[in-house]
């Protein structure tokens, strides 16, 4: 089923030294992703490891949210993140948000609008959420629940959120002038080849998903819940009109 990808034959241990770690490659067909390759995702992710995967907001780093080694797994791979600012939760449903987060009655009505969807949305945590998405003494959580096939078919099949960050971020695609160029572009963050090899040095990727699709880069639109009004933090470029909170 899987590959060894030889261009991430190259990792570093924790201790800096080269280590003969692999990255294994999974191609899975991503508008009717196979049961059995879905299970070997879940296998990687139940074992504390991390998943290159492709989602609507581009390619992305997914580990298991009930692993507290997975927030330095995803450090490690984005050495540019703040290391005191908590990666976003990917859950499979409203339910399972709801067990995790406190969803007031306004806020549900406006998250089944948005969900599965490109918007996080910044909710107050509770004692259920799990704590390094939240952090000891951080009182807010960002949620998102994806419409990509791949990522909605793992999470059915877990009985825990994962831990999400982007392999890039939005500084660094508007330094580039990703969103401004209209042809076709072929940076490192697009296909899974480079994300490889730029991640090497740092961190190690367990498997990384390969589709027979392009895989365009967007950001998502964020949205904090936690204040009255609710506060846009980040305009991914999504529809808001529908959310019904902003004109």
């Amino acid at each position: 089923m899987t590959k060894v990808f030889s261009h991430c034959t190259n990792s570093f241990s924790h201790n800096g030294k080269e280590g003969n770690r692999m990255t294994q490659v999974l191609s899975i067909h991503q508008k009717n992703p196979d049961k059995r390759r879905i299970k070997e995702v879940i296998e990687i992710l139940d074992g504390g490891g991390i998943v290159l995967a492709p989602s609507e907001t581009g390619y992305c780093f997914i580990g298991s949210a009930s692993q507290d080694s997975t927030h330095d797994k995803l450090l490690r791979l984005r050495p540019g993140h703040p290391k005191n600012k908590p990666f976003s939760l990917l859950c499979k449903d409203i339910s399972q948000v709801s067990k995790i987060a406190n969803l007031n009655t306004q806020t549900f009505r406006i998250a089944t609008r948005a969900w599965p969807g490109p918007y996080t949305f910044v909710l107050p945590s509770t004692k259920n959420t799990p704590k390094i998405a939240s952090g000891s003494k951080r009182k807010t959580v960002g949620i998102r629940i994806s419409n990509h096939p791949i990522i909605s078919s793992i999470l059915h099949e877990l009985q825990y959120p994962l831990l999400v960050t982007s392999v890039t971020d939005e500084d660094e695609l508007i330094a580039q002038e990703y969103f401004e160029n209209k042809v076709e572009q072929d940076f490192w963050w697009t296909n899974v080849t480079d994300i490889c090899h730029q991640t090497a040095a740092h961190g190690r990727i367990d498997l990384a998903i390969e589709i027979n699709e392009i895989v365009p880069i967007h950001v998502s639109t964020i949205v904090d819940f936690t204040e009255n009004p609710p506060q846009l933090l980040r305009d991914g470029g999504w529809e808001l009109e529908f959310l019904g909170i902003f004109e």
